[in-house]
């Protein structure tokens, strides 16, 4: 079986679950009054005007109208079951590498059956809940340790730099545009919550090559974070290559200015907390860009991430 038919058949049993799961209490009950949400098509496209904080406006309403218990949170769950089973079936069509189609699978099963310390994610309100939304209307992308979604480098960030001339010649020469851009998002379900793995980025780099090659017109990969900062290589040198893997596979990386203090930083690192309330880190925002064509090339390099 070759692979694209592997991806085929893990969509075709990711939907089977999906439905599954619908037949089942809690969620059997809710179909009834999900109304004119009920089918695939109609979860599928109300969701995806559901994936930003002030767009679940819909959303709210429905699960405020259904008679449910609040901790089940079976209105958004059997949305994003629905919706699931819509994208399973676009899927196959859309240009992109048939792993990341297998991990769309492992995401809708995860819907069906998710873990117990999961459900609270499911609330409407919940940023974990727009991510999933996301996933189940084909507006993110798994690829591992990271996601990727569709977007344009910001022209206000031009402002935010200090090499205007240079960004602009990258972008123009190298990148062939401002847009359209994957840009890398981390995943909140990744398999090490605790901390990032260099193999698992590369992975992830790997499986956005691929895609990128199906889509022509996508001129390459955007990281946008503190996380990508000489500042924050400095203090947590365990994280520099963030930075220099995509350096060393052509990458431009560019400063942005100061880290907002909600951005993250915070997170995770007591050092690095310690010497923010020190005073000696103060964290930056970095951007790396990447090329399609570096991107691709670096691939080619290091088929040992085809996993």
């Amino acid at each position: 079986m070759n692979a694209g038919a592997d991806a085929r058949e893990r969509l075709s049993v990711a939907s089977e679950a999906c439905r599954r799961a619908l037949s089942e209490d809690p969620l059997a009950g809710i179909l009834a009054c999900l109304r004119q949400y009920a089918t695939p098509a109609a979860a599928f496209e109300l969701l995806s005007q559901t994936t930003t904080c002030s767009s679940g406006t819909a959303v709210q309403a429905l699960v405020n109208s259904v008679e449910s218990k609040a901790e089940d949170h079976s209105v958004e769950r059997a949305l994003l079951l629905l919706a699931a089973q819509h994208a399973a079936a676009k899927l196959p069509g859309i240009p992109i590498a048939e792993r990341v189609k297998e991990l769309f699978a492992d995401e809708f099963e995860f819907f069906a059956k998710p873990t117990p310390e999961w459900m609270s994610n499911f609330r409407y309100d919940n940023i974990r809940f727009r991510e999933m939304a996301r996933l189940a209307t084909l507006h993110r992308f798994p690829a591992g340790q990271f996601h990727w979604e569709l977007t344009a480098f910001p022209r206000s960030w031009l402002l935010q730099t200090l090499h205007v001339g240079k960004l602009l010649y990258h972008i123009a020469r190298r990148m062939g545009g401002f847009s359209p851009l994957f840009e890398f998002h981390l995943n909140s379900r990744r398999r090490n919550r605790v901390m990032l793995l260099e193999k698992q980025a590369n992975i992830s780099y790997y499986r956005t090559a691929k895609s990128i090659l199906l889509q022509p017109a996508v001129k390459g990969l955007m990281l946008a974070s503190w996380l990508y900062s000489e500042s924050t290589a400095e203090v947590t040198p365990h994280l520099a290559w963030l930075r220099t893997v995509p350096q060393s596979g052509g990458a431009m990386a560019i400063d942005l200015g100061p880290a907002p203090e909600d951005s993250g930083f915070l997170i995770g690192s007591e050092e690095r907390r310690k010497q923010y309330h020190e005073g000696s880190y103060r964290p930056r925002m970095g951007c790396v860009l990447w090329a399609r064509a570096d991107l691709i090339a670096w691939a080619k390099q290091h088929p040992e991430f085809d996993v």
